[in-house]
């Protein structure tokens, strides 16, 4: 008899620490729901915009990526915005490979840019730019003109489609981006880049158009600018750099009859 009644006691007991369990679930539960309800009440009362620092861009203005990535009427909680670009950072911002929003302080965001890397842009048919990467890859499509990037002209594409190589013929294509890369190695800023009827190229280095030819002896040629440049500085013509061979080493540069007058009263 007494062994069943402890087996007849045993369920109530367990029956108890069930109970006694889900008391506290309940009640830490609870706990937890009341935080979050005061943190969010503070969070929307409190962390309302007032700062925002843009650093990193060049090309877009701050008021233009603020717009673009405080974007919605909660953008202007910071919290909000915070969470908003770790969750689903913005990528569709023009010239922007992307964008990191950081908290500082409880009414200051500050949104670190990174900028795609344009290394030259060439005309469309329906007058934008495809703005292309270092690997002739298409990284944008604007009709926005960015300074200082190098602009390829005496040839015009009907299309161009971001994440595609630039659409000139293979040929071209490996020329120009061999001889932008070793003018690069060799730190000479041109402003304009132009392929001529028989498929050689022209740089224009403010005055001076440097002729260079077809892509024979192509870093040989480039090499030597550094040494003349500085020397004809400020003045216009053409250099010519398309015939120079190993055999014939001489670099003629043809001043331009305003360049020479000048000169003179020098």
């Amino acid at each position: 008899m007494k062994k069943k009644h402890e087996e007849q006691k045993s369920p109530q007991k367990k029956k108890r620490r069930f109970s006694k369990f889900r008391f506290y679930f309940l009640n830490i539960l609870l706990a937890v729901v009341i935080v979050c309800i005061i943190a969010a009440m503070a969070i929307y009362a409190f962390c309302t915009v007032h700062t925002v620092k843009v650093k990193g861009n060049t090309i877009c203005s701050e008021d233009e990526i603020k717009q673009q990535v405080l974007d919605d009427s909660y953008s202007k909680n910071t919290v909000y915005a915070f969470v908003k670009n770790l969750v689903k950072p913005k990528t569709d911002i023009p010239f922007v490979e992307k964008v990191n929003v950081k908290l500082k302080g409880y009414d200051a965001l500050e949104i670190d840019v990174t900028e795609k890397k344009l290394f030259g842009c060439i005309l469309l048919a329906d007058n934008q730019l495809a703005y292309f990467d270092e690997n002739g890859q298409v990284v944008e499509i604007s009709d926005r003109v960015v300074e200082n990037v190098m602009q390829v002209s005496g040839v015009t594409l009907e299309k161009a489609n971001v994440g595609s190589k630039v659409g000139l013929k293979k040929d071209q294509l490996s020329f120009m981006l061999n001889l932008l890369k070793i003018m690069k190695k060799y730190e000479i800023g041109i402003n304009s880049l132009s392929f001529d009827e028989r498929g050689r190229i022209l740089v224009a280095y403010g005055g001076i158009v440097i002729n260079v030819g077809d892509k024979s002896y192509l870093e040989e040629k480039i090499m030597r600018l550094p040494h003349i440049l500085p020397n004809i500085e400020g003045q216009t013509g053409i250099l010519h750099l398309e015939n120079w061979t190993e055999e014939t080493t001489n670099i003629v540069f043809d001043k331009t009859e305003s360049s020479k007058k000048d000169n003179k009263k020098s």
